[in-house]
């Protein structure tokens, strides 16, 4: 978000003020069966984007996804399209084929000014139109320094006209829009910041004007959300200080608004506390008070509230972020962002959960907790100030890498479809998504009128082809110091990193080859650096031994170095580097437009704190590449974060390695009470799936997907499913695939 106050003014208010008793909270029903479960995690990609975090997300009537993430301010925002309709030849449940819409605010298309118009904040709106006919409008508005652009789209994200400086309230922020019928679009922000009062306009156009702007509240109060309960036309709004979430409600399209306390019996302004509205009229709100996520509903119109219910489990030691979505009557899902530590640190490890209800508005509703992300991803703290930052313990800025808030959406079978920030393998908070494959639907009628999904089994990732290089970047993706690309082919523009092996006389070496568009010319007082790290568990890898090559050129390009470095990930965020020595060799090689460097094994040994030394068929991971002129440059490139690489796995594979045969050892223990471990053979490098499944098929628990060297690998289950819990008595399959192979063994769990 652009700005976010850490205490809200207090509000002035004439007339008679009635203090709300706080109130006791309902007991949930925690699922711990794995019928919920979510399609392998997938990442979007834009040119040029450094970061795109806090992703917006919506699935319109006809099953268009639109996901969009923002860059700053005045970098813009970025926007894909899923499609997500089952009728269509182009279905994409598991979300593998998103189409890139570019950036919406866009000051024109194809400009070359530099810059957008916005980038601080981002929402999205769908409409609802009358035809079956009819395409449904998108609307996104943007948030720049001083004012909110509004983008509008009739060709389902493939054209837009921006409308900027909207806001009818100068020095606004953290805009939040939602549609109505076929033409109308709500925007709710506060401003003037920092002494604000919230607003809500009204557009009939899609957005093109707002005309009609209205008070909500003058209190110093965040906006949480906007809902219209598409049913009556109600339109309410969320919006909370350090210890209240208070409800807003207009019944006269936004002109007048009454207030209403919905929650006071925890502490809030955990960013964000949204609001969402079932089709029967059911109103709903979700918060965190850092350490579990909380439920309430009001069925009459948001007057009054039932006691909140907590939906977060076990694995929550610290929650964040929360968002919500609501569908047919009692059925409503909530995500966050949890870590099982108590203490938001840098210690802390981050994971996506979901919690997925069919009896909101029971006396003891049942809740279903699943884990949405399949991976770990971000390993540090997480600020929860927006840009104006709380201190830390140690007197420094809290890591904001995954901004502010992610969303849930439906889509038309009425499963849950997540959009959220990673940054476990890359520089700064990317977008990544996922759907649900199994479980209920949030619609009653769905699958035949059972409410349930149809079970889809998840698609496994496509293996990396080994004989191409582990990071691809887009062309002429460089920029300048307008923000804008260089057209054309440069020294700064990447278009590879290839990680491979080098044997000098009897010593192997990393070999590291850089690809830029044009090398013919070397720069003077530029970079070329490549990340990688050892030791790391899976693809984390800020949890394991971090290090860097890079080649520089002094005022006298002719004079370059080339060294080596150990790389840490600070409490801000940011990647921090320190030199150690010259690497064995580098060079530029201006006929292949690439920057080499070479180092050996060995020498990275003495810095190692997380693991054994670095040998032949160790994996690296944490691959990525950054290029840039120093001091304040004007220009520069980075790219997402690769795969995995095995060191020198051909060599793996001389002599008795290439006898070893495919297989995996029975499981031991067996019967296993918390846990159990299998050995894993192969002859050489593979891509590799090891998995559990219950007896009915289903998968429990992803215990390993990438690359494995050539060898015996010793991998072990901790016995918990995928939402985190300990997996119930009974029979298990371990599922090991690679190469076009599978082998299985059995286990039995006991509790």
């Amino acid at each position: 978000a652009h700005v976010v106050n850490e205490v809200g003014a207090p509000e002035i208010v004439n007339g008679t003020v009635h203090v709300e008793p706080s109130r006791l909270h309902r007991q949930a029903t925690l699922q711990l069966l794995n019928d919920v479960t979510f399609s392998p995690n997938v990442t979007v990609s834009a040119p040029g984007a450094a970061r795109v975090c806090e992703p917006s997300l919506r699935v319109d009537v006809r099953g268009n996804c639109y996901v969009g993430g923002i860059r700053g301010v005045p970098a813009g925002v970025d926007l894909w399209r899923f499609d997500l309709d089952p009728a269509s030849p182009g279905y994409d449940p598991q979300l593998r084929n998103p189409t890139y819409l570019g950036q919406p605010d866009a000051f024109a298309a194809q400009d070359t000014s530099g810059g957008r118009d916005g980038g601080g904040d981002i929402d999205i709106a769908t409409s609802f139109p009358t035809s079956a006919l009819q395409t449904p409008v998108v609307t996104i508005v943007s948030l720049a320094a001083a004012n909110i652009s509004s983008a509008v789209s009739t060709d389902r994200g493939e054209n837009f006209a921006l409308s900027p400086a909207v806001a009818n309230v100068p020095a606004d922020d953290r805009q939040w829009s939602e549609a109505a019928g076929a033409d109308t679009v709500y925007l709710f922000y506060r401003a003037p910041i920092p002494a604000t009062g919230l607003f809500v306009q009204r557009s009939t156009d899609h957005g093109a004007s707002y005309p009609m702007t209205a008070l909500v509240s003058p209190t110093g109060t965040t906006p949480g959300y906007i809902d219209v309960d598409h049913a009556n036309g109600y339109v309410y709004v969320s919006h909370m200080s350090s210890s209240a979430l208070f409800v807003s409600r207009s019944t006269d399209a936004g002109a007048t608004w009454s207030t209403f306390t919905a929650d006071n019996s925890t502490s809030h302004h955990h960013l964000f506390d949204p609001i969402k509205v079932g089709d029967d009229g059911t109103v709903y709100v979700a918060w965190s008070d850092d350490h579990a996520v909380y439920l309430a509903h009001s069925s009459d119109h948001g007057v009054t509230w039932a006691p909140a219910v907590k939906v977060s489990g076990p694995e929550t030691g610290f929650a964040l972020f929360p968002w919500l979505e609501a569908g047919s009557a009692g059925r409503v899902v909530v995500v966050w962002y949890a870590s099982q530590s108590t203490v938001n640190w840098d210690s802390s490890d981050w994971r996506c959960y979901a919690s997925i209800t069919t009896n909101a508005t029971a006396s003891q509703p049942t809740v279903r907790v699943a884990q949405v992300s399949d991976h770990v991803i971000h390993a540090s703290n997480l600020s929860e100030g927006g840009l104006t930052i709380p201190p830390a313990p140690v007197g420094v800025e809290p890591n904001r890498n995954l901004c502010d808030y992610f969303q849930v959406a439906i889509d038309p079978l009425g499963a849950c479809v997540v959009a959220f920030s990673d940054d476990h393998n890359d520089y700064d908070g990317q977008t990544y998504v996922a759907r649900e494959l199994t479980g209920p639907s949030l619609y009653a009628s769905a699958n035949g009128g059972t409410g349930v999904l149809e079970p889809m089994d998840p698609l496994p990732l496509p293996a990396p082809d080994p004989g191409q290089p582990e990071i691809s970047d887009f062309l002429h993706d460089a920029t300048g110091n307008n923000l804008q690309p260089i057209p054309t082919d440069n020294p700064y523009d990447i278009l590879s990193i290839d990680y491979g092996c080098a044997l000098v006389g009897h010593t192997p070496m990393l070999d590291v080859r850089m690809k830029v568009s044009d090398l013919s010319a070397v720069p003077a007082n530029s970079f070329w650096r490549v990340n990688f790290a050892v030791n790391a568990p899976g693809s984390l890898a800020d949890r394991g031994d971090q290090f860097f090559l890079r080649a520089q050129t002094p005022a006298d390009p002719t004079q370059p170095s080339f060294v080596f470095g150990s790389a840490t990930r600070d409490t801000m965020g940011d990647m921090a580097y320190a030199d150690i020595a010259a690497a064995d060799s580098g060079a530029f090689d201006s006929a292949g437009d690439e920057v080499v460097m070479r180092l050996a094994f060995h020498r990275l040994d003495p810095y190692l704190t997380h693991g054994p030394p670095v040998h032949v068929g160790g994996v690296l991971v944490g691959l990525r590449g950054q290029t840039g002129t120093l001091g304040e440059g004007t220009a520069r490139d980075l790219t997402r974060g690769g795969g995995s690489f095995v060191l020198c796995s051909e060599l793996v594979g001389v002599g008795a390695a290439h006898e070893i045969e495919f297989g995996m050892s029975p499981p031991a223990p067996n019967p296993g009470r918390g846990g159990t471990a299998v050995n894993l053979s192969l002859s050489h490098a593979a891509w590799t799936d090891l998995a559990v499944f219950d007896a009915a098929g289903r998968r429990v628990r992803t215990i390993y997907a990438g690359t494995l060297p050539a060898g015996a690998t010793r991998l072990a289950w901790d016995g918990r499913t995928v939402a985190g819990h300990p997996a119930a008595s009974g029979v298990y399959f371990l599922r090991m695939t690679a190469a076009g192979k599978v082998r299985s063994q059995r286990l039995v769990m006991v509790r």
